[in-house]
């Protein structure tokens, strides 16, 4: 009797749970038709990582002045005083030449001076003949000798620019001469010397004396007053403005940030991906079997500091432009897509907590008109989940959260998909994500490493 007992009493159970599992599942399906409204986290909109939303340009820190110093043709070096890596101030030396050399070199300077001189004289002499000869001269001769006379002025009209050329060398022997010694014109680091251009005993060989140009011997980069050299490509050389306010943020830590102000872009040397190995712009298609890569070319542009302590030569950082995100407003801030009817009667759509979306009223505060945020005074917190405004959300739909902020274009707004946005992502050659952590970056060490723009798309 007590085991039937037992036996029914285990029925009227299961069947209770089976009852109430199955109304629980059913009060939790979304009615036929319900759309899925996708909401995003307040503070993973409104918290530090904002900034990824802006576009961002890879950058590496170079002195803002190289000087290069070069050898005076045929003038042969007596010593070396300086080696590569060596930190030098403006007035230290750096090499010196052979006074010896320089000498024989003046004096045969002069004598061909003075050979110049003479015959400019005999020129002018002949110019003179020939006019006196052509006056008395029949008509016939007479275009004989205006021949005569204008092929010798053209001979007196070389003369005179050799002579010229040949003063301006002397007085630069003269100047060796006296102060052998050449020195550094800037406070700087001994970047390269270029030791092919000695011959043996520390004398210059100079590689070709007929063309005339002078290789650099020693190349110094300026220290103390840096900038930051970045790439753009074609697409995105519009963005840069000449005289705008920029940020530049640490690839290690990126709250350690610096201010600087946009240059200009050197539109003379672009360069492509398979030129120096920069990659420019990489934009990676999510079509699966179809993805493709694109390159375009990219230019240089620099970034001039207000202040560079705590920056090193050869240091890899990003570039954004400054639009107020690094100014930490109190209170609540919330970009103006997400408010409906905000000149009215503003609402945001909210998830109500119960995986349903409800229609929930908030108090507008200030409007921050640059960066196009509201501060929200009531009706919002950081741990409310919120959707777009759009024609098709109702209350009571099913609510999925998702991890992307779901910024429209012009084209998008008023959608019926507010899904998760597939777009392209973008990524520069060391393969940084948008939303990667940098903090666990490699450094890359690579001073001489070409800097290729990473934009963070949203």
């Amino acid at each position: 009797m007590k085991k039937r007992i037992f036996i029914i009493g285990g029925i009227v159970a299961v069947i209770g749970l089976l009852g109430a599992g199955a109304w629980f599942f059913l009060k939790r399906q979304p009615a036929a038709g319900d759309n899925v409204a996708y909401v995003t986290t307040v503070r993973s909109l409104t918290g530090e990582d904002v900034s990824g939303t802006q576009n961002r340009y890879a950058g590496v820190v170079e002195p803002q002045e190289t000087v290069e110093v070069k050898l005076d043709t045929g003038r042969a070096i007596q010593k070396l005083m300086v080696e590569e890596g060596q930190t030098v101030k403006a007035g230290d030396q750096l090499f010196s030449y052979d006074i010896s050399s320089g000498e024989e070199q003046l004096a045969t300077a002069r004598l061909e001076l003075e050979r110049l001189k003479t015959e400019a004289i005999s020129y002018q002499e002949q110019i003179n003949t020939y006019q006196r000869e052509k006056e008395k001269a029949a008509q016939e001769e007479q275009l004989s000798y205006t021949i005569q006379i204008q092929s010798t002025q053209m001979d007196l009209k070389k003369n005179e620019y050799d002579q010229k050329s040949k003063t301006a060398e002397i007085e630069k022997l003269e100047k060796v001469s006296d102060s052998p010694i050449v020195t550094s014109e800037i406070d700087g680091i001994i970047r390269s010397i270029n030791k092919d251009l000695m011959g043996s005993g520390d004398s210059y060989a100079d590689p070709d004396p007929s063309s005339g140009s002078k290789s650099t011997f020693i190349t110094i980069l300026g220290t103390g007053n840096y900038r930051v050299k970045g790439k753009v490509n074609e697409q995105n050389r519009m963005n840069i403005i000449e005289g705008e306010p920029v940020i530049i943020r640490s690839r290690v830590d990126p709250s350690v940030t610096w201010k600087g102000v946009m240059g200009e872009i050197d539109t003379e040397h672009p360069s492509s991906g398979g030129e120096d190995g920069a990659s420019g712009m990489v934009m990676m298609d999510s079509g699966g079997e179809d993805d493709q890569q694109t390159t375009s070319s990219s230019y240089p542009f620099y970034v001039n500091l207000d202040i560079t302590d705590g920056l090193m030569l050869g240091q890899h950082v990003y570039i954004e432009m400054d639009y107020g995100q690094e100014e930490r407003k109190k209170g609540l801030w919330l970009n103006e897509f997400y408010i409906a009817d905000p000149e009215g009667d503003p609402y945001v759509w909210v998830s109500d907590g119960q995986d349903r979306l409800e229609k929930r009223p908030v108090t507008l505060g200030a409007f921050d008109q640059e960066l196009g945020e509201y501060k929200i005074k009531k009706g919002l917190t950081e741990d409310d989940c919120i959707a777009f405004p759009s024609e098709n959300l109702e209350e009571g739909m099913t609510v999925e959260i998702s991890d992307q902020m779901q910024i429209p274009t012009e084209d998008q707004e008023g959608a019926d998909d507010m899904g998760p946005e597939s777009g392209e992502e973008i990524i520069d050659e060391d393969g940084i994500f948008p939303g990667m952590d940098t903090e666990e970056l490699p450094m890359d060490t690579d001073e001489d490493a070409e800097a290729p723009n990473v934009e963070v798309m949203p």
